[in-house]
């Protein structure tokens, strides 16, 4: 049925041209499995997600928009929740939005609702059957020449992972509750995150973002990442960033510094890099609200490069195949920790094909594998992740 529809345009386009608005969907199955010899378990399963989405026309500068997000397991083997895979049931986005075009502000906008927001202090990553997703009111604006200002204030943030109820709608306190292999703990709740964030590119070859997220008895964010295209085929990457505790939370410092080169060489971008955190464990990071560095996205998190007191080294490569439009994709990674805060050194190596079958559906094939070694009488240990995804967007 999938391909059928695929051979074309997509289903809703008859609908969406009647100007009542825009339909869109997507149909995702995704097939895992995990063999962490680090958690003493394995499990497998497979679930199929959907989302609906819809956004309304504009009338007087208002507009709105909702988006439905579900997935249900069909099977599962084992300890399938190592997978952090489970079920999710929730309405990911509904906001309303006005543009200030009658202020003669034609691209700026006051946006309220859940939404999904893609920037330097809250990312979407959407790894698996979701997007994240915050709760808030927020202020966007890219009538300053070559700049693009957001600030606003979240009170709720929906995460895309989908183990227990953190695909739910939280509280930050509950969003800032980490794992047990990462040390931040906040058992109380907080009034959320009021934060902003700054992309300039009115200097040629130059990306500068400035950004701060405070939030309320947690800590306080403050970075800037910066993006200097050196030649035609070469660009440098930097990143530094700092976290203090807040009111309550227990007192923590943490600092962050990156830098990377990309660099195409014919088809390939290749990418070398560092990153390094000195201090206590990073809050705002991968699994909480996201990181925009160019480290990439573990599938894992095998080697914890955002604890604290590391140094990790990565290398990433992409490219695509002309001939079958096929995407590949690696990212190795390798952290040395301070061996009184994690007692190992780990590696992690990601592979990613992704395949066209269709205009509208794709499959990818995620793999990965990683190591920790031991040390202080920490026995060796190898972790195994694999992943299927078959996507259909209409």
């Amino acid at each position: 049925m999938l391909c059928a529809a695929a051979r074309s345009e997509s289903i809703l386009k008859p609908l969406n041209d009647q100007g009542y608005g825009t339909l869109s969907g997507r149909i995702q199955s995704l097939t895992m499995y995990r063999d962490f010899e680090s958690a003493n378990s394995d499990g497998a399963n497979s679930t199929i997600g959907i989302i609906l989405g819809y956004t309304t026309p504009e009338y007087a500068g208002f507009d709105a928009g909702l988006a439905y997000n579900f997935a249900d397991e069909i099977y599962e083997n084992n300890n399938s929740a190592i997978l952090a895979n489970d079920d999710i049931n929730v309405l990911n986005e509904g906001w309303i939005r006005y543009r200030l075009e009658a202020l003669n502000m034609a691209n700026t906008s006051v946006t309220a609702g859940r939404k999904i927001n893609n920037g330097e202090v809250f990312r979407a990553d959407d790894f698996r059957q979701k997007s994240r997703s915050i709760e808030a009111v927020q202020l966007q604006s890219g009538d300053i020449p070559d700049t693009q200002a957001t600030v606003g204030h979240a009170w709720k943030m929906s995460n895309w992972i989908n183990a227990g109820d953190k695909w739910k709608f939280n509280n930050f306190g509950d969003v800032f509750t980490l794992p047990p292999r990462f040390d931040a703990v906040v058992p109380y709740d907080t009034d959320g995150v009021t934060w902003g964030e700054v992309v300039n590119r009115s200097v040629e070859k130059l990306e500068v973002a400035l950004f701060d997220a405070y939030a309320w008895d947690v800590a306080n964010l403050a970075g800037m990442r910066v993006k200097l295209d050196v030649a035609k085929q070469s660009s440098l990457n930097g990143y530094y960033r700092n976290e203090a505790s807040v009111g309550k939370m227990a007192s923590r410092s943490s600092n962050a510094y990156g830098l990377s080169l990309q660099q195409k060489l014919g088809s390939v971008t290749l990418e070398p890099g560092y990153f390094g955190v000195r201090g206590d464990d990073l809050l705002f990071q991968e699994l909480t609200t996201g990181i925009n560095h160019p480290l990439g996205a573990s599938m894992e998190i095998c080697s914890c490069q955002f604890a604290g007191n590391t140094d990790t080294a990565y290398l990433k490569a992409v490219t695509t195949l002309e001939r079958t439009r096929t995407t590949l994709y690696a990212l190795y990674n390798a952290t040395w920790h301070d061996h009184t805060n994690r007692p190992f050194d780990g590696q992690e190596l990601n592979v990613v094909v992704k395949q066209p079958i269709a205009e509208n559906l794709t499959a990818a094939f995620k793999g990965g594998v990683g190591y920790r070694d031991g040390k202080n009488n920490t026995p060796d240990t190898t972790d195994i992740d694999l992943r299927l995804f078959i996507t259909y967007a209409f």
